[in-house]
C-alpha cells in the first residue's frame, strides 16, 4: 500500500471479496531527504504516504506492515537509473521497481509472512486459462498500466491479484468517497520518487566526478556537422526539442540520437526522428511463448502510447528481439521499454537497445519473404 487512493481501494475491495488482507508498505527511500521534496512535487516515498497507508489500514481494521527495502531499491532501481543516463539511455525506474521490489522482494518474503497472494492497485488484469495465467490491459484505457508490468515472471502472475483491473479511475475515486477515505482526492504520484527537481541536477550531485569527466560536447546534425555545443548529453532524451543551444536559424531541431562514446548529441528535423524498427534486449515472455517465426502484433514503446504501433517481431537471437514497424515510428528511445501485445494480452517486452537502420530492416524482411515464396 503506497498511501494512494488506488491501493487503498484495492485493499477494501479484497476485504469485500472475503480475503484476509494485510497492508504492506515498502520503505524504499530515505524519508528524511524525501520529506524535503519541494512544495508542489508529487512523489511516492515521503513519510506522509506511509502515514496515509497506516490510517487507511486502521480504518479498514487490518494489520499494517512496513518492509524496509532501501538497500535493494538503491541497488536495483536508483543505481541502474543513474548509470543509464550517464551511458546515453533513458530509463524507466518504475518498471524496475515493480519487477525487483514490489513483486521480486515481496514474493521472496511471502512464505515468511504467510501470504498466499500479493495484490496491488495497478490498473491491469490477470486472466486464467488452460495454458496458464495471462497479463491483460486494464479496462480503463486512460489508466491501463499493463505496460509497466511486462517484466514480471509468468510464475508471479499465479500469486498476484489485481482488483482494479475492471474499474475506471473515476469509479475508484467514487468508491473511496463512499468509504470516506482520506485518500479519495489525493493526486496521483508523477515524479520519480528519489529525484528532487531535475534529474540531470541529481546526476551532477550524485556522480560529480563522472559528470566532470564527460564535460561539454558537440551537437551535430545527422550528417555529422557541428551545429552547437551541449553541457552534458545526459541532459537530453530522444525527441527533445527544447534546451538545444543552436542558433543557425535552420531549426526546429529535435534530438535524434545520443552518442555517449563520442560525447555527442545528434539532431535533425522532425522527419529524422522516424525509425523503421528496433532491437530489444532481455525479452520476457509474460503471457505467451516466444515466436518461432516472424509474427504480427502491436508494440508500445512508451507508457503514454495510446494504442501502440502495428509491427512484426522476429524470433529471439542472441538474447535480442528485432521489431519492424508497419510504418516508421518517431522517437525510438534506447533504455525505454518496448511491450508487445496480442489483443488485450501482454505477450512480452524488453528494453530498447537501439533503433534499426533501413538496411537492417531490409535484411530481416528479405529472408522472410523468400521463405514465404518457397512455401
Amino acid at each position: 500500500m503506497s498511501g494512494g487512493v488506488d491501493s487503498s481501494v484495492a485493499a477494501a475491495l479484497l476485504l469485500e471479496q472475503g480475503y484476509e488482507v494485510v497492508g504492506l508498505t515498502l520503505q524504499l527511500w530515505d524519508y528524511e531527504s524525501a520529506a524535503a521534496r519541494p512544495v508542489g512535487e508529487r512523489g511516492c516515498c515521503d513519510i506522509s504516504h506511509q502515514m496515509d497507508a497506516r490510517l487507511i489500514c486502521h480504518q479498514l481494521g487490518i494489520e499494517h506492515l512496513v518492509l524496509d527495502l532501501r538497500d535493494q531499491f538503491t541497488q536495483n532501481v536508483v543505481q541502474p537509473y543513474e548509470n543509464a543516463y550517464l551511458e546515453g539511455r533513458t530509463p524507466n525506474p518504475c518498471i524496475a521497481c515493480n519487477t525487483y521490489l514490489k513483486w521480486g522482494e515481496v514474493l521472496k518474503r511471502a512464505p515468511v509472512f504467510g501470504f498466499d497472494f500479493i495484490a496491488t492497485g495497478h490498473y491491469a488484469r490477470i486472466t486464467h486459462t488452460e495454458s496458464g495465467p495471462r497479463l491483460e490491459k486494464g479496462l480503463d484505457p486512460l489508466k491501463d498500466q499493463s505496460y509497466a508490468l511486462w517484466q514480471l515472471p509468468r510464475t508471479a502472475l499465479s500469486m498476484t491479484l489485481l482488483p482494479l483491473g475492471e474499474w475506471t479511475k473515476d469509479k475508484i475515486r467514487e468508491k473511496a468517497r463512499e468509504l470516506d477515505f482520506r485518500t479519495a482526492e489525493k493526486p496521483d504520484s508523477q515524479e520519480v520518487c528519489f529525484i528532487h527537481g531535475r534529474y540531470d541536477d541529481h546526476l551532477r550531485t550524485a556522480h560529480a566526478d563522472k559528470v566532470n569527466d564527460i564535460g561539454e560536447g558537440e551537437i551535430v546534425d545527422v550528417n555529422g556537422q557541428k551545429v552547437g555545443t551541449h553541457s552534458g548529453f545526459y541532459s537530453f532524451t530522444i525527441g527533445q526539442r527544447r534546451g538545444l543551444d543552436i542558433s543557425d536559424g535552420q531549426g526546429p531541431y529535435y534530438v535524434t540520437e545520443l552518442d555517449a562514446e563520442r560525447n555527442r548529441v545528434v539532431v535533425g528535423d522532425k522527419s529524422a526522428l522516424a525509425r523503421p524498427g528496433m532491437l530489444v534486449n532481455t525479452p520476457n515472455w509474460v503471457s505467451f511463448d516466444p515466436p518461432a517465426e516472424p509474427t504480427s502484433c502491436v508494440v508500445k514503446i512508451r507508457y503514454n502510447d495510446p494504442k501502440g504501433f502495428p509491427a512484426t517481431i522476429y524470433p529471439e537471437r542472441d538474447g535480442r528481439i528485432a521489431v519492424v514497424f508497419n510504418k516508421p515510428v518517431n522517437a525510438v528511445t534506447p533504455g525505454q521499454s518496448a511491450v508487445w501485445y496480442r489483443g488485450d494480452a501482454v505477450w512480452g517486452g524488453g528494453i530498447i537497445a537501439r533503433a534499426l537502420r533501413n538496411s537492417e530492416v531490409e535484411a530481416l524482411i528479405e529472408p522472410a519473404v523468400t521463405a514465404e515464396d518457397d512455401r
